[in-house]
């Protein structure tokens, strides 16, 4: 429980930091920043072993930035 309790407050304060920084963010920075941390608490929600955590993290990172620009490529034609 504790575990869950300092991942939340790590995942809060890299918000609450991001806010207040007040950037402009493109949608590819964003969409980056975003699977890095969702990928982080996956990561430590899903796997137990450090070694399965870390792969786990770096398949569900690459899985979001692939989908993520595959439907931007998507739906690039309808923009024009």
């Amino acid at each position: 429980m504790m575990v869950l309790a300092t991942i939340a407050k790590t995942l809060m304060t890299t918000i609450t930091a991001i806010a207040l920084l007040a950037l402009k963010l493109t949608h590819l920075q964003a969409l980056t920043i975003f699977a890095v941390v969702i990928s982080i608490a996956f990561g430590f929600l899903g796997r137990r072993r450090p070694v399965d955590r870390l792969k786990y993290i770096l398949w569900t990172l690459f899985l979001f930035l692939l989908v993520g620009v595959g439907i931007g490529w998507a739906m690039y034609p309808f923009s024009h």
